[in-house]
């Protein structure tokens, strides 16, 4: 049924003429002749050649591909290419003239210097000759690494006023990314560009700054621009943020990826890509909560302060309309329309523009044996409107950080459809990173962001392709400049010390409920091993996935039952998996495995000081420190010494920053805890907690008691952090949550005045971390990853000392060694491999499923018992020398 819709949308409707004649029957039967025999039948009268000629020269490459036998996607000898372009000056123009594109990517260049000399040679006649040969061309392709002199860029594009080029109206599609030549300024200035929609100019020399800056590319030249693809360009900020300011709101495609771009060019996409007006609404409240926005507070790390408000349902998105597509917008009235200047999202069920290039190309100028639709009728097509913004976005392979990508996303008006940001930077705080990470790893990942992607934010989200973290939680580490660890330690690293904190710190992972309205989820930078914990949460995926299916298959099976039901959304039908190479070629490949006796001496080496204190780095500031890779539910309050009663200042006792800090958080110090630990059953009443929002409890006494917070019998609340800050002018103080309230003792009784509250792992590690006054900054409001580790909703944290939660553990447990390389190897699993175990399984029970429902004349029901994912699962895996593998 979505075939269809998007088929009847795109195709051009005729007119009331087209409609009502008589259709003849060669154009009846034309669709279902072989293109191979269109030449022929052409010669057969004229009656012929007016229906078939236009399918015969619509796409003259891809014809001549599929008429020599050959499938339409490979090449065509450069042979042929150079006969074809002497050829086309004996061809009548009238012939010319339905020549609609002109796809130079199915040209196989050759190796040899002189094919390749001829090639440069040749093409740079023929694009010289392009607006004479060819007036009504729509669409030139060609995406190879020629040699072309780069004024015959420029000169290509002006037609020659010596020739006959006044029917030349110039081409709404060119795409020329990885020509190996710099793009002159005069190109971009070309009348002949005038009307382009999408321009593919990514992986070519040259800065755009020139072009912007003096006006030859930009809205006045250009206003017809709607897709624009400027990848692996070596753009910076600055020229990024002027190509946003140029072309405004004009572009609803802008690809920036492979560039080097940071945090910064973030806000001037904000405000020049996106409109004012929101697509957020609070009538899907009970759905999917609801968004609210705190005015006049805010930071820079985070953006405008805002608190997602859930209701009943929609923190376990359980709701029983969550499949259903939004209700059309109605009128009192028929003869009223619609509101104007009012923005609504998308039902849940349209499909979303794709502005991949065969798509477009296709849009223009039809299948290869197809006819081209008119010209007049194109500029009705989505990809020629504006869409009051971007909504679709390229970001991967730039410093983008995880948190500018999710404060992007929640000052957008939430239109964005189609996401890419395959790769993002995890921002560690200085004083959260620990001494084993050396700063020569890069850490990337998402963790606790899953709700950013929800329709309460991301009300028109369907394609995503993000970072596994998103699902797995599990950091990618990466050593720069050598970085001094290999690869197959740091995925060792990351999946048994790093990943079980983050799920104590993060516990809510992305699932396919939390988003319904996702159609395609792809994961990128999957590692190939993993020693379980990676392969358990990629099953679970597909598993959820196929839950989804069952639910939605149930809903459409009660909605069958009545006249003119609601529709329901179709869910996540395509999931596609990322891997990045396989490592374990680096260990065969340094030299650790060859020769039987090598290994046997280093083994001996080995079992030798393998009684010794063991550094797991030996080249890294990890050798004077050790960890434990304990569970969550093994972080307790137990590895936390209380036995001290010295009241010496917190600030010494954690290492934290000199007394004049410019930071404004109260120095905190712990006094009669020797007597709170007697009454108190909680190992952790001497941490600072919050109470009922009084102000600190400070005691009078002399300059060395001066500033210090008591816990003892008379103190009926602990003390409550605040933080103060400036947004957009305006100051601000908001109260800080630093924990639950302690249970009081009266001093002549045993007995607590009021409940003791439990708290978490993770709020018993937050608890520890804001004594390092270095950890009290950044301060966010509480998501709901946090609310579900234990922070009351509504809340406010210091960011920085809930962040280390992952990063600092218990460093003092002794007896770890550093696993030697072939215990690596042996102790982790192929993630492809399981997941095509999994596959495998799952169909075998699907298919059993499948013949008993045959045999008993039902149909099969998807979800439990088979848990078989019935949609598209796509598996690409990276090679070494470049390029992807994939299997379907």
């Amino acid at each position: 049924m979505d075939s269809i819709t998007r088929m009847a949308a795109d195709t051009d409707l005729p007119s009331y003429q087209e409609a009502t004649r008589r259709l003849d029957w060669v154009e009846l039967i034309a669709p279902y002749v072989p293109i191979r025999e269109y030449a022929r039948l052409c010669l057969v009268n004229r009656r012929f050649y007016r229906h078939l000629a236009p399918r015969l020269w619509n796409d003259p490459l891809a014809t001549a591909s599929t008429s020599a036998g050959r499938p339409v996607n490979r090449d065509i000898d450069i042979e042929w290419f150079y006969r074809f372009m002497e050829h086309m000056r004996c061809v009548r123009q009238a012939t010319r003239l339905l020549v609609t594109c002109l796809d130079l990517r199915r040209v196989e260049t050759g190796t040899s210097e002189l094919s390749l000399y001829s090639l440069s040679r040749s093409l740079s006649a023929y694009l010289r000759a392009v607006p004479v040969t060819f007036p009504q061309l729509r669409c030139i392709l060609q995406n190879r690494h020629w040699d072309v002199e780069a004024d015959d860029l420029a000169v290509a594009t002006t037609p020659d006023t010596d020739h006959d080029a006044s029917n030349a109206e110039g081409p709404l599609m060119l795409s020329i990314p990885q020509c190996q030549v710099k793009i002159p300024t005069a190109f971009f200035s070309s009348p002949y560009l005038h009307h382009l929609v999408y321009l593919d100019v990514s992986n070519m020399a040259g800065s755009l700054r020139k072009p912007l800056e003096q006006q030859r590319f930009g809205p006045e030249r250009h206003p017809h621009l709607r897709v624009l693809k400027v990848g692996a360009r070596e753009m910076d900020d600055s020229t990024a943020a002027l190509l946003v300011r140029t072309f405004k709101q004009q572009l609803w495609s802008l690809d920036l990826s492979q560039n080097q771009l940071t945090d910064a060019v973030l806000n001037d996409l904000h405000i020049f890509a996106f409109p004012a007006e929101s697509l957020r609404t609070d009538s899907h409240y009970d759905v999917e909560g609801r968004l609210e926005i705190i005015p006049g507070k805010g930071t820079p790390l985070f953006g405008q302060f805002c608190l997602i408000r859930e209701s009943h349902w929609s923190a376990t998105f359980s709701h029983a309309d969550r499949y259903l597509v939004d209700a059309p917008n109605y009128t009192r009235l028929v003869e009223y329309t619609p509101q104007e200047g009012v923005r609504t999202r998308l039902n849940g069920r349209t499909n979303v523009q794709d502005d991949s290039e065969d798509e477009i190309r296709r849009s223009f100028s039809g299948t290869p044996g197809a006819s081209s639709p008119r010209r007049e009728s194109l500029h009705d097509l989505g990809v020629c409107q504006s869409h009051n913004g971007i909504t679709h976005l390229y970001l991967g392979g730039n410093s983008i950080t995880a948190n500018g990508l999710v404060r992007l996303i929640m000052a957008s008006p939430g239109q964005l459809q189609h996401l890419d940001c395959d790769s993002m930077v995890y921002e560690i705080h200085e004083a959260a990173r620990p001494d084993w990470l050396p700063s020569s790893i890069r850490v990337s990942g998402l963790l606790g962001a899953a709700h950013a992607f929800r329709p309460v934010l991301s009300s028109n989200l369907q394609v995503l392709r993000i970072h596994h973290s998103l699902v797995t939680q599990l950091l990618s580490l990466k050593g720069r400049d050598g970085g001094g660890l290999s690869t197959m330690e740091n995925l060792w690293l990351a999946e048994t010390f790093m990943l079980p904190r983050a799920e104590m710190a993060y516990p809510q992972a992305f699932r396919p409920d939390m988003n319904p309205r996702l159609r395609l989820l792809t994961l990128t930078h999957i590692p190939r091993w993993s020693t379980g914990p990676l392969i358990d949460r990629l099953i679970e995926l597909l598993k959820l996935a196929s839950m989804q299916e069952r639910a939605i298959q149930d809903m459409n099976k009660t909605l069958g039952k009545i006249r003119r039901g609601p529709a329901t959304v179709v869910g996540l039908r395509h999931i596609r998996l990322e891997f990045d190479h396989d490592v374990k070629e680096e260990l065969l490949d340094d030299g650790e495995e060859d020769g039987e006796e090598k290994n046997q001496k280093k083994y001996i080496a080995e079992e030798t000081t393998a009684a010794k204190e063991f550094s797991f780095f030996e080249d890294s500031r990890f050798s004077d420190f050790s960890f434990d890779s304990s569970s969550p539910a093994e972080v307790s309050s137990s590895n936390i010494d209380t036995t001290n009663t010295d009241t010496t200042p917190l600030t010494s006792v954690v290492a934290g920053p000199a007394a004049d800090d410019h930071r404004a958080v109260p120095d905190q110090t712990v006094s009669n805890q020797s007597q709170t630990q007697r009454h108190s059953p909680s190992t952790l009443s001497h941490l600072p907690r919050t109470g009922d929002r009084s102000e600190p409890i400070v005691n009078g006494g002399n300059e060395g008691q001066s500033g210090r917070l008591t816990t003892g019998p008379q103190q009926r609340s602990s003390s409550s952090s605040s933080s103060r800050g400036n947004w957009n002018g305006t100051e601000y103080t908001v109260p800080i949550w630093t924990g639950p309230p302690p249970p009081f003792y009266d001093s002549t009784e045993d007995t607590p005045q009021h409940e003791h509250q439990e708290v978490s792992p993770a709020v018993e590690a937050y608890m520890r971390n804001i004594l390092d006054r270095r950890l009290c900054a950044d301060v966010v409001p509480a998501s709901p990853c946090h609310v579900l580790a234990g922070v009351p909703e509504g809340e406010f944290i210091w960011g920085a000392a809930w962040q280390a939660i992952v990063t600092r553990g218990d460093t003092t447990a002794a007896g770890k060694r550093r696993p030697k390389k072939r215990e690596l190897m042996n102790g982790m699993g192929d993630v492809i491999g399981e997941i095509k175990a999994y596959r495998r399984k799952t169909r075998e029970r699907y298919e059993a499923e499948l013949k008993r429902a045959r045999l008993n004349g039902d149909g099969v029901r998807l979800g439990e018992p088979h848990f078989y994912y019935g949609g598209r699962l796509e598996v690409v895996r990276a090679r070494r020398e470049g390029g992807m593998l994939g299997w379907r």
